[in-house]
């Protein structure tokens, strides 16, 4: 394995958003959400998931080295989340997360208010994470009332959802129901409280129930024809790390059998240069989503879950096979980080790739008219920081 390639490559992308990303006083506000390269603009979204994702990425510094800036920056990120998370205990939102703030700090632009289940799940998720690392009570507390939130709003059929103008009217989505759902069981599994695992269980469940015969995950625009630019790639990696993750926590033999269906469809998307690729042939316009190209590997979306994925799958059920595609992938994303296209880029890593050019390329904009990925995007969360993440989870298993 290329640990000093690793450590290498997530010191860049560390530097990429020092320099590049944070908000002024030395990141008071957060870290910005992108850069859209096309346009020559950052972004003015702050966004607390991807904040979140930063913050557990720090805990790992130990493996990658310079653990007093990165204890600095997390403490900075974390008292911007306290900030961030809906503290008006008379509010119906009270504990949730808004999707961005303006600069981190304005909440006045239409749609930063929403409520999104993915988006809270990943924080939720990764904040029991963080607790487990550096028992930070902090998380934990937060946690709590993020989880208050989303499960007094679960559905008897186990997504999440209330009719009251912000919680997102798209639900149905294994992305949507996989990150909360996760992040419910770890934290139940850590206070004891049976109201958590119990609507993890649900959640979970209806999970499985949407996992194809062919293996691969029923997509979100299939269900609720949003995320109409997510490749088919996205939500099999995501359960896959999920049903990994659920496994290695409960030891429970049905979420064992629901990761290897997913596995299968995963491994068979790993391009030979280790990249995993949007969807097979065969699936070329066959309505899981809009951005089916086999040729093209999309960074904001999969490569970085997969990697997390492939690293837990190794955890999970040590099996060769996850542990040599990990490092494949790994080594393919490192191999294609941004270098040499000017200060702005140089750590981060674009939002798609042509595993057959050997180039950047490809668009986010199905329906999607801010363009959210594709070779115009540069993220810090979703996509560097992810990718950053499933290297740092590597060179802890080494």
């Amino acid at each position: 394995m290329n640990n000093e390639l690793y450590r290498n490559s997530i010191q860049k992308g560390l530097e990429w958003i020092e320099k590049n990303m944070l908000t002024i006083y030395d990141g008071y506000n957060g870290m910005y959400e992108r850069i859209r390269i096309d346009k020559k603009i950052r972004t003015n979204w702050v966004r607390p998931d991807g904040n979140t994702e930063l913050a557990k990425l720090l805990t790992f510094a130990e493996y990658f080295g310079n653990e007093k800036k990165a204890a600095e920056r997390y403490e900075t990120t974390v008292r911007w989340l306290q900030r961030a998370q809906d503290d008006n205990v008379r509010s119906a939102w009270y504990g949730s997360f808004p999707f961005f703030l303006v600069d981190g700090y304005d909440d006045r632009h239409e749609s930063s208010q929403v409520r999104f289940q993915n988006d809270n799940g990943k924080i939720l998720l990764y904040m029991v994470q963080i607790y487990d690392r550096n028992k930070d009570e902090r998380m934990l507390e937060m946690a709590k009332k993020l989880a208050d939130y989303w499960t007094a709003i679960q559905l008897e059929e186990g997504y999440f959802f209330r009719e009251d103008g912000k919680t997102c009217r798209f639900y149905k989505g294994p992305c949507f129901v996989l990150w909360p759902a996760v992040g419910l069981l770890l934290l139940g599994r850590r206070t004891g409280e049976t109201r958590y695992t119990e609507a993890a269980k649900r959640g979970l469940a209806y999970a499985m129930g949407l996992i194809k015969e062919r293996t691969r995950m029923t997509a979100s625009y299939e269900l609720d024809k949003t995320e109409d630019w997510r490749p088919a790639s996205s939500e099999s990696a995501i359960a896959l790390y999920v049903f990994s993750l659920a496994y290695r926590e409960t030891k429970d033999t049905f979420y064992k059998e629901a990761a290897q269906k997913v596995a299968s469809y995963v491994l068979k998307l790993q391009d030979e240069s280790g990249a995993i690729v949007n969807c097979l042939p065969e699936e070329v316009g066959k309505g899981s989503d809009l951005q089916t190209t086999p040729e093209l590997c999309d960074m904001v979306y999969t490569q970085g879950f997969a990697l997390m994925a492939l690293a837990e799958a190794t955890r999970a059920f040590e099996e060769d096979r996850f542990r040599e595609a990990a490092q494949k992938l790994a080594d393919f994303l490192v191999s294609v980080q941004c270098s040499d296209e000017g200060p702005v880029l140089d750590g981060s890593w674009r939002g798609s790739y042509n595993v057959k050019t050997k180039e950047w390329d490809g668009r986010a904009n199905q329906n999607n008219p801010i363009d959210e990925g594709g070779k115009y995007s540069a993220y810090t969360g979703w996509c560097t920081i992810p990718i950053m993440q499933g290297l740092a989870m590597l060179l802890e298993t080494e």
